[in-house]
């Protein structure tokens, strides 16, 4: 034991007198505390010394500064104080090495002398700024938590167990011993042993693996082995970042310093040796596959000494940030130190990482704060660090910095809002946050509807481009059009964009002189949409809105040209980026050296620089200007009192051609009395200077005039713009690439938005492309669920052409309100495929859909609507081939007829694309040629396309020129089988305006098409209409065919032709046309023309009738219905059974004939009692055939009626629900002035006046023709109150009402009046009015004379009493409200149209506050008043009784 004991004392002594660091002896019985407690009192735990003559000196920061290590820790005294160190004057102080006597953990040489004198766990207690946690692990959950019964599958061991007994029970009944029965037993106790250890196991990962899981969502996770790698990161990397920072940031003091102020510099930065902390991340792993989202817990707390050791508290750097800001000039100036300290940070940031498949994975790095970041600082700006007061202690003004820190970052990172990082960009060196890596080319065209936001002056309206916010820097700007509200600009302008992840905001702006220019309104296009629609958007129409409201429209094409990259090969060689004689320029200028200095003296002795007086190194205040092309692009700031000014500036600029680019920079000295002088130039082509940096990889250049050196760097990016071209002469209009058919079905529970006034909203619907109304249905009248089923057909011109559907509620007088809307992308209904030449447009099937609608503002809206929709393409040709001709007539045919034709034409255009067939040759003719559609090309012998074989298409209408008779505002509307205008043109002032604008419609069938061109003022009244012009659609495409060369779409250049306005004395009107044929396109029969027109009832006879009189005989007479509305009733015909009529005639409009019945009913009459119904029977109407008139026999339950029946298409007026049109027995756009409004009445809410039933026309307020429209098609009765020459004052026709025979002299004379004037358009158009429909369509002077004993039921207070006026359910006047009576006396006379069938009812009301209340009705039979011809005087009861009676007078006025 002895022995052991010596020999332990031996081996100690060796190792203490060999070893050059401390060793420590235990009693072998001691315990480890006791050990541990030994070790702790033998300890010396001070820092150990660290004698600066073993250490070379070392540099701090990036090694610009010298600074020497000392090593005097008996001045240390307050954890994170400073030491006094020695520097080189005026250098400043980077990093927490310029504080320690500790060298920087990367610089090598320092820390190799270091370890000659300290072992390495003393060099890791030296630099240990973290501790490791000294905790144990937990032991294993899942052993903690489980028991055996959670492991194993029950029918396992129950299998085993069942298997074991079989086979002992098998060996048993084959009389083997009980040996072999212990063999079986030991094989399956294996089996189990094993198969519950795997099951043990796979158990034990599964729920480990959950619980991993649940912990990763329900908790935060500890980082430790992140925060150990940051204390030792930060020791190293903290300098090089202080040094950084010091170098950026000087720069940017020295641009923004105060004119008041001599310099500002940075003189000391450092972080601190304590670096920052991650106290807890949480992961989400419920996110995309290629998302990585997480929140991560900062803090940044350097003066928390809590959890820092002895050791650590000694070796602590506290940041540090000192700005000296020098006030005073030259040797008259002192520098003030402002001192920031005690730096604090925490917040918690969500960090999304998105991953790709190739290197360095990580693309892109979102960076959001979830909620305000806390942070704390100790400022003071006067007496530095002893003498120093805290300006935060001033009230107020903590919370004030605060508060603009959060204003700058909360739109920057805050959430919802984040910070992009685009690693991958750059990570490849050809991506920078602040660089362009593309360029837009914008054409800006025109402006249409501008609406000016300045009541003084004019509009002289030019565009401005910023990305993202209007308040971001102006990118480029388009040139001001002076007094405009239609600029046309026809400017392309390139900008620079670093990514489509942008908004492009146009703001239009009014020009002024004198003041500052007024915001007209913005326009917003998303360019994440370029991505979509392969990097060019062409027609675009972009509404401009201000406080969001529309007040104009921008037509503009967009397109990205991205830089060139390198290509990577599938053999994984990667080519070089292919040049172009076009790209960007991203171009920087660094710094100079010894400018103003080393001068040259002449005899006088005057130092001079370049002819110029030499300046003192401290006297130098340069800035430089860098011009490109000689504009200049870059001035940089006043660089103060150094010979080596550092600038660090950049910026691009996109270079159209780069062999033409001269590149120029002046280096001036900033004189404070006196002009700047140059005291440096340099300036080269850019090909120069950039073979100068790659070839000979210098960047620094001599300055001439003067001395010193520049350090400039340039980077280039190719930007090819490849078929792009700047020829901006084809204007805004594109060829349509096809046409949509959107069939409006219904709405359900629309917002009521006249629920104040007592009614329902007045619901339809408007499509709109743009500011463009393209088309709307009716208005269905106090209906918040109505059912319209109505197309509309739309012309597309580009894939980006998206749709609008707007919900209005109608007003008579006040402008429609908003109830809804819904966008339909163009995307959703056309395919689009490209070819290696062509671009091929096809459709999607018919989509049907029920939306939701929005507000403007795109929020959910009340309401919902039900469409149908689908794309027909446009007719699209090859493009024509150039095919060697082998025949030599045909050669001799093709040079004598001059030279070959060859398509040009942009691909982006189908019919500009596609406008030529392959020639062919005779023999060719046999076969059938299809266009890309795969639809077989209509051919006529002479080799041009049958354009009249195409029953369908789009008709191009271009607005040339248009002569008033005076100066005035006008603009000029198109409409083609419809009450709506189409397109309408900008307003244009002057006597002889012109437009050269384009516009179209879709033509339905060609055989029954009409078209009006209306001219009419800006002012939307009825008396706006200047003249019109109105023709059959087949003439002009006659026309066109006839124009057109072979193997093409109509001639190749627009015949514009002059044509006369009517009633527009001395006006004319020069137009062009196009035509696009329709293919894949089959016309719907519920939306044919022929599905609407008039027909007319000739009642002949009837037979067979039943008699139920005594006399066995009947008095009968008969009642037609069309959809259970009474429309008309014979006379009665007594003691009849097989009657024979008398001129029983009438006709009737029918809006749609697929679904309209028409039915009839036989009644006998009775002179005491009601009338019995002898017969009935539909009568079919669907199968008539046009302008034919048809005699039938209609089989009824008992007996036969025979009819002569004649179905008339025609275009109807605007049909309103709730009016008794189907009551009418005439023409609906016909009457005694041929005025469609003296229909129904004086007053109303649609029937207004004589002028309102084809009111509401364009944007929910025009009216289609003044005073109401006589005749569309077949002639014209009166435009705007105002009638025609004398001898057309008779009743004219609908657009469609006459048969073909009426247009027919216009049809044969259409190539001469395409050549001259349209006067014979209104030929024989007149057809006098019949005394029958004079009859039958009087009108009525009402009077509204006063009520008495009024009365509300179950109410005893007096009321506010007044009169609605309707006509079969119809409103059309509105008494003036008597206050607090029950005897109001309004004597209110107004006169009306009406029918036999007209039931007149007289509503009285009680106004209140929120909704009128109703008092009582009372009714007029019309029919009476007619048989009676007597005028009535007299009183009428209103229902329910004892609330009233009410005086009226009506009389028929004489025509």
């Amino acid at each position: 034991m002895m022995a052991s004991e010596d020999l332990h004392k031996d081996i100690n002594n060796t190792l203490e007198e060999e070893s050059t660091t401390q060793v420590h002896t235990f009693d072998p019985d001691d315990t480890p505390a006791q050990k541990k407690a030994q070790v702790m009192e033998t300890t010396d735990l001070r820092l150990p010394h660290i004698d600066e003559k073993h250490l070379s000196t070392h540099k701090a920061g990036d090694g610009d500064s010298d600074t020497t290590v000392h090593s005097d820790h008996s001045r240390r005294q307050v954890p994170g104080s400073f030491y006094q160190v020695s520097h080189t004057p005026n250098q400043p102080i980077a990093g927490w090495t310029g504080f320690s006597t500790l060298p920087n953990p990367g610089d090598e040489k320092s820390m190799s002398q270091l370890t000659n004198l300290y072992t390495i766990d003393q060099i890791n207690d030296l630099f240990n700024a973290s501790r490791d946690s000294n905790g144990e692990y937990s032991s294993d959950f899942v052993a903690r938590l489980l028991c055996e019964k959670y492991y194993g599958i029950w029918y396992y061991d129950t299998s085993a167990v069942f298997a074991a007994i079989f086979f002992t029970w098998l060996l048993t009944r084959l009389g083997l011993s009980i040996f072999s029965c212990f063999i079986v037993g030991a094989f399956f106790a294996t089996y189990y042993r094993t198969s519950i250890k795997r099951t043990r196991r796979n158990a034990r990962d599964d729920i480990e693996r959950q619980v991993s899981l649940n912990r990763l969502y329900n908790s935060q996770e500890t980082v430790g082995w992140l925060n150990l790698f940051l204390g030792r990161f930060w020791l190293i990397f903290e300098p090089i970042l202080s040094a950084q920072v010091i170098d950026q940031v000087d720069s940017i003091l020295n641009e923004n310093c105060p004119s008041f102020l001599d310099s500002i510099r940075l003189t000391s930065f450092t972080l601190g040796t304590k670096a920052p902390r991650v106290d807890g991340v949480q992961v989400y792993p419920g996110t995309a596959p290629d998302i990585i989202c997480m929140d991560w817990d900062l803090s940044f707390v350097p003066n928390d000494i809590l959890d820092l050791t002895e050791r650590e508290l000694q070796s602590k750097i506290n940041p540090k940030i000192v700005l000296t800001v020098r006030v005073g000039k030259g040797m008259v100036g002192a520098g003030m130190p402002v001192l920031l300290e005690n730096l604090m940070f925490r917040g918690k940031l969500r960090v999304q990482l998105k991953l790709f498949n190739q290197m360095p994975v990580v693309k892109l790095v979102d960076l959001s704060f979830l909620r305000k970041p806390e942070f704390d600082y100790v400022l003071k700006p006067v007496g530095g660090d002893t003498f120093g007061f805290d300006i935060n202690n001033i009230p107020g003004f903590q919370t004030f910095i605060k508060d603009q820190i959060h204003a700058s970052l909360g739109p920057m990172m805050y959430a919802p809002n984040i910070f992009t990082l685009d690693v991958a960009g750059m990570m490849s060196g050809d991506t920078h946050s602040d660089s362009a890596n593309g360029a837009l080319a914008i054409t800006m065209y025109s402006a249409n509807g501008l609406k000016p936001n300045d009541r003084f002056g004019t509009l002289d309206p030019y565009c401005s481009f910023h990305l993202n916010n209007i308040h971001n820097p102006e990118l480029a700007r388009t040139s001001a059009i002076e007094n405009s509200s239609d600029p046309k600009w026809n400017e392309t302008h390139f900008l620079l964009l670093s990514n489509l992840h942008n908004i492009l905001c146009i703001k239009v702006m009014d020009k002024n002189s004198g003041r500052n220019d007024v915001e007209v309104g913005v326009a917003n296009l998303d360019l994440n949409d370029l991505g979509d629609s392969q990097n060019g958007i062409e027609g675009l129409n972009l509404t401009v809105f201000r406080s969001g409201k529309p007040v104009g429209e921008l037509k503009a094409d967009v397109r990205y040209f991205p830089a060139s990259k390198p290509e990577k090969k599938e053999d994984g060689t990667i080519l070089a980026i292919a040049d172009s004689n076009s790209g960007i320029l991203r171009f920087g200028i660094q710094e100079c050296q010894d400018i103003g200095g080393a001068p040259r003296r002449k005899r006088s002795g005057i130092p001079l620089i370049g002819g110029l007086p030499a300046i003192g190194s401290g006297n130098v205040n340069s800035y430089a200007i860098v011009k490109v092309n000689g504009q200049v692009k870059l001035r940089t700031s006043v660089y103060k009192g150094s010979i080596k000014p550092r600038w660090n500036k950049y910026f691009e600029v996109f270079v159209p051609s780069k062999t033409d680019a001269d590149l120029e920079v002046d280096v001036m000295n900033k004189v404070e009395f006196g002009e700047d002088v140059i005291i440096g130039r340099w300036n080269s082509t850019l090909n120069d200077m950039q073979n100068k940096i790659e070839k000979e990889h210098n960047d620094w250049w001599n300055l001439t005039g003067g001395t010193g050196k520049i350090h400039l760097d340039m980077l280039w990016k190719p930007v090819p713009l490849t078929g792009f071209s700047a020829d901006l002469a084809k204007g805004s209009y594109k060829n349509p690439i096809g046409v949509v058919r959107i069939k409006l079905v219904c709405a359900k529970n629309l917002r009521n938005v006249e629920a104040l006034t007592g009614g329902k909203s007045d619901p339809y619907v408007r499509v709109m492309s743009g500011l463009q109304l393209r088309g709307r249905t009716e208005a269905i009248l106090d209906n918040l669920d109505p059912e319209w089923d109505t197309s509309v057909f739309v012309p597309i011109h580009s894939m980006r052409e998206d749709l609008m559907l707007e919900l209005m509620d109608y007003n008579e007088i006040t402008s429609d309100k908003f109830l809804g809307m819904c966008d339909l992308f163009m995307k959703d209904l056309i395919k689009e495929t490209k070819g290696d030449d062509e671009i091929v447009y096809d459709g999607h099937p018919a989509i049907s859909r029920t939306v939701k609608l929005l507000t403007k503002d795109r929020k959910p809206e009340k309401g919902q609507l039900t469409y149908e929709a689908q794309f027909f393409p446009t007719l699209a040709l090859a493009r024509k081939k150039e095919t060697e001709e082998t025949n030599d007539d045909q050669l001799k045919k093709e040079e004598s007829s001059g030279e070959t034709k060859e398509n040009t034409a942009d691909t982006s255009e189908p019919l500009e694309n596609h406008n030529s067939l392959a020639d062919t040759s005779s023999a060719a003719h046999s076969e059938q040629q299809k266009e890309l559609h795969g639809e077989i090309i209509q051919i006529t012998p002479d080799n041009k396309i049958n354009l009249l074989s195409y029953q369908s298409g789009v008709l191009s209408v271009t607005i040339h020129e248009v002569m008033l008779p005076s100066k005035q505002k006008a603009l000029v509307e198109v409409l083609l089988d419809s009450n709506d205008a189409q397109f309408r043109s900008s307003v244009q002032k002057g006597q002889r305006v012109s437009f050269e604008e384009s516009g179209d419609a879709f033509v339905k069938e060609l055989d029954f098409s009409h078209m009006l061109i209306r001219v009419r003022s800006s002012k939307d009244d009825d008396a706006s209409t200047i003249g019109y012009w109105a023709t059959h659609v087949s003439p002009i495409i006659k026309q066109l065919q006839e124009q057109s060369a072979p193997g093409e779409v109509g001639p190749e250049e627009d015949k514009i032709t002059e044509f006369r306005l009517l009633d527009c004395p001395q006006g004319t009107i020069s137009l062009s046309f196009k035509y696009t044929p329709v293919v894949k396109f089959v016309l719907d029969p519920e939306d044919s023309i022929e599905n609407q027109g008039q027909l007319t009832v000739t009642a002949v006879s009837a037979s067979g009738l039943k008699g139920v009189d005594k006399s066995g005989t009947s008095d009968p007479y008969c009642v037609f219905l069309i959809n259970g509305i009474k429309v008309y009733k014979t006379e009665v015909y007594k003691k009849q059974l097989s009657p024979v009529f008398r001129n029983e005639i009438f006709a009737t409009p029918i809006y749609k004939r697929s679904k309209a019945k028409l039915y009839v009913k036989v009644f006998d009459w009775d002179q005491i009692g009601s009338h019995r119904l002898i017969a009935e029977g539909p009568i079919d109407i669907e199968h008539l055939e046009s302008f034919l008139t048809k005699e039938q026999n209609i089989q009824l339950s008992q007996g036969v009626l025979n009819l002569r029946l004649k179905w008339e298409p025609q275009l109807l007026a605007r049909k309103r629900e709730g009016t008794s049109l189907l009551g009418s027995t005439t023409r609906i756009l016909t009457g005694g002035t041929g005025l469609a409004g003296e229909v129904v009445g004086a007053g109303g809410k649609v029937l207004d006046g004589g002028t309102r039933i084809v009111g509401d026309v364009m944007m929910g307020g025009t009216k289609i023709v003044g005073g109401g429209i006589g005749a569309i098609g077949r002639g014209i009765g009166r435009f705007g109150g105002r009638r025609m020459a004398e001898g057309h004052t008779q009743r004219h026709e609908s657009m469609i009402s006459s048969a073909p025979s009426a247009y027919s002299q216009m049809d044969d004379d259409m190539d001469s009046q395409m050549r001259s004037s349209p006067a014979s358009s209104t030929q024989s158009v007149d057809r006098p009015l019949s005394l029958d429909d004079k009859r039958k369509n009087p009108t009525l002077r009402i009077t509204v004379v006063e009520a008495k004993d009024i009365k509300i039921a179950n109410h005893s207070k007096l009321s506010n009493p007044y009169c609605r006026v309707s006509i079969n359910g119809y409103r059309i006047r509105k008494t003036k409200c008597i206050k607090r009576t029950p005897t109001p006396q309004w004597e209110e006379t107004f006169t009306t149209k009406v029918f036999e069938t007209s039931e007149i009812k007289f509503t009285v009301k009680d106004r209140r506050t929120l909704a009128d209340a109703m008092i009582g009705v009372a009714t007029l039979n019309v029919e009476n008043l007619i048989h009676t011809k007597q005028p009535f005087d007299g009183w009428l009861p209103l229902s329910p009784s004892g609330t009233g009676q009410i005086h009226v007078k009506a009389e028929f006025v004489h025509e």
